[in-house]
């Protein structure tokens, strides 16, 4: 018991220094989203979120995703981190050349033209400071890497607000303002995280380069993957349905991000207790306390969901522009996505665990051909819903290949009565929201409400009572 309380604790420390900086940063992102719909047409909303979908596949490309296997290399036992330092170095290079090898490329596309200089250097700063946040993350100074989020999230909505609502600088404003916080990240994480550290360019360990590259290089396609994922849709929707449809399903993505992203903080916390946990010779308690793990959150993540999409409605008609309330009807399957999304990221762990880029490449190459395929398939018969359910049905497929790929290390119980029930809630409130039958929502709240007890009688007090008892 003694064990399992103390990589609990370990969990739980990581989990709320990650939360301070990733909180806030995620709670800026929120309370941004009406400002940009206030300040940004449905036109221009549905632009911004195609930059968005540039930067996700423009970053790992200028940099070769070398920001990873940083994270991950200096996380190994007796890391040179000096030498790993020169080639993030190295590598930072690299992005500026590429960077503005992608400007020509923007200028051929009109809908970013306009913005083609700005978003080369957003790609440019992007790329840098992420592999400055991983080389922190790597050498665990987890509390700086906090502090410099919140500092870049408060530069992100200060300059948000000055740029879009008092200079109306409109996208543009938009990424000056990001340009302007991942500039202070690089020099934050110079001045306060890496300044301990010296730059051995002399000698570079070409083993050591050629290891990275090669946990890295495969990690490339798989953003490529997840990006076909996460945004081909919005360029189907573009020519299909026109770029004010394209700014409604951005909106419909942003509720089940943030719930993504909010998770996301405790996936980055678990990748260090896994990294702890194979270290464990004991490979059946290994096993035993990461289904555990995966069984809490499991449940957590599917209640959530279905708080949400029992609040969606009302929410969105505070949150959003009145314009942009339709956006209501693709968020369900988008929110059902969001739970597999996050149980596959959780098992993804392991991939990184054992340098297995091969892994993530593989089960992102599967999820990216279904949703292709599907996308084909329903969008000109449900329209964007179709967007979303492709979505969603990918997220799951990537979930399945996953719970099947990582047996071959380790034994986890993804699936039991109790978590069928779960699933069926979700399921439930899923469907409540489009037939809007006052008995059928009542039935649903007075389910949804005696598993969110029996969840949190279950997992937050009885742990709480047996921890106290055992401290005594």
């Amino acid at each position: 018991m003694t064990g399992t309380l103390e990589k609990n604790r370990y969990l739980l420390k990581n989990t709320l220094i990650f939360a301070l900086g990733n909180f806030g940063s995620k709670l800026i992102t929120f309370l941004l989203v009406p400002l940009y719909t206030n300040t940004l047409s449905t036109s221009g909303y549905g632009i911004l979120d195609i930059i968005n979908a540039i930067i996700m596949i423009g970053v790992p490309i200028v940099t070769l995703n070398i920001s990873e296997a940083v994270m991950r290399f200096l996380l190994d036992k007796n890391s040179d981190k000096e030498k790993i330092l020169g080639i993030c170095y190295n590598f930072s290079l690299i992005a500026i050349i590429f960077s503005f090898l992608l400007y020509p490329i923007f200028n051929l596309f009109q809908e970013i033209s306009p913005y083609s200089l700005l978003l080369s250097i957003y790609i440019l700063v992007t790329a840098v400071s992420g592999i400055s946040l991983c080389y922190i993350r790597g050498i665990e100074k987890l509390l700086i890497f906090s502090i410099i989020s919140i500092v870049k999230t408060l530069i992100i909505g200060t300059a948000s607000i000055i740029f879009l609502m008092i200079f109306k600088l409109g996208i543009n404003g938009y990424l000056l303002a990001y340009i302007i916080a991942e500039t202070a990240t690089i020099l934050l994480c110079m001045f306060f995280g890496i300044k301990d550290y010296k730059i051995k360019l002399s000698k570079p360990d070409k083993e050591l380069i050629k290891q990275m590259v090669k946990f890295s290089v495969f990690l490339i396609p798989n953003a490529l993957m997840w990006w076909i994922i996460n945004s081909m849709d919005r360029f189907m929707i573009v020519p299909l349905f026109g770029t004010e449809a394209n700014g409604i399903y951005a909106v419909s993505a942003k509720i089940p991000t943030i719930l993504v992203t909010v998770t996301s903080i405790f996936n980055q916390a678990w990748l260090y207790s896994a990294i702890k946990e194979e270290k464990d010779k004991d490979i059946k308690n290994n096993s035993d306390y990461t289904s555990n793990i995966y069984s809490v959150l499991f449940k957590f993540i599917t209640l959530s969901s279905t708080l949400l999409i029992i609040i969606l409605k009302p929410l969105l008609r505070v949150y959003v522009g009145k314009e942009f309330f339709s956006a209501w009807m693709y968020t369900p399957p988008l929110l059902v996505g969001a739970v597999f999304l996050t149980l596959g990221t959780f098992l993804s762990n392991e991939y990184t665990v054992h340098k297995d880029s091969k892994g993530f490449l593989r089960s992102a190459s599967v999820g990216a051909i279904v949703n292709l395929v599907l996308n084909f398939m329903l969008m000109p018969i449900m329209g964007v819903l179709g967007a979303a359910i492709a979505t969603c049905i990918s997220y799951i497929t990537v979930f399945i290949y996953r719970a099947y790929d990582i047996r071959k290390y380790k034994k986890i119980r993804y699936i039991n009565n109790e978590k069928k029930i779960y699933l069926l809630v979700l399921i439930l409130a899923s469907t409540m929201i489009y037939i809007d039958n006052q008995v059928f929502s009542f039935i649903v709240y007075t389910i949804f409400i005696i598993v969110s007890l029996g969840f949190f009688r279950k997992n937050i007090l009885k742990p709480k009572r047996k921890e106290i008892k055992n401290e005594k």
